[in-house]
């Protein structure tokens, strides 16, 4: 009972703490390696190969303060660091205090999502970008990536902002079905 009572009153503690939830839109697809296809070429078409690009700006209001946003106006959040969080002792939490727009990101079937760090300003970037990349493929009928590749450039364009500018390129293939 004093276990419950505990998980109780934690619960409670973080829904009265003001944190938000940002809203999120996913977009994934299949990432296929041309080795691991296991098809003939007759079976597959290679429509043909796409860039995206994204660039995300992170800036340091203050030591606890940090706010993430695309260029284009997308999207805008702040965050707000905790010292400790309550669950570890080592590293710290960063947690989301105010946003603005809709946070785009995509992701690769295969990978798991979970693995993502909103308040991380390069796996934004890397994110966005790979969003915009599924959207192309998505509209010119592909049924996945092959072997998608990334760069991401950092430059520090003050004393306390960084801009990330990444840049996914991939592959699209059709199956054919008509067999």
């Amino acid at each position: 009972m004093k276990k419950l009572f505990v998980l109780l009153a934690c619960a409670f503690g973080f829904a009265s703490c003001g944190v938000q939830l940002i809203p999120e839109s996913v977009n994934t697809i299949n990432r296929a390696s041309l080795a691991d296809l296991n098809l003939d070429r007759e079976d597959y078409e290679v429509l043909n190969t796409l860039t995206a690009e994204a660039t995300v700006v992170n800036r340091d209001i203050s030591k606890k303060k940090r706010e993430i946003s695309d260029i284009n106006g997308e999207f805008s959040v702040k965050w707000k660091k905790m010292m400790k969080g309550p669950f570890s002792r080592k590293a710290p939490i960063w947690i989301c205090k105010d946003f603005q727009g809709v946070l785009r990101t995509g992701a690769l079937f295969d990978l798991p999502y979970e693995t993502a760090d909103h308040a991380n300003a390069y796996d934004m970037a890397r994110r966005l970008a790979l969003y915009r990349l599924i959207n192309q493929a998505q509209q010119e009928g592909a049924d996945a990536i092959v072997e998608p590749a990334y760069t991401i450039g950092v430059e520090q364009t003050g004393r306390r902002q960084i801009v990330y500018k990444a840049t996914v390129t991939a592959k699209i293939i059709k199956l054919k079905t008509d067999r």
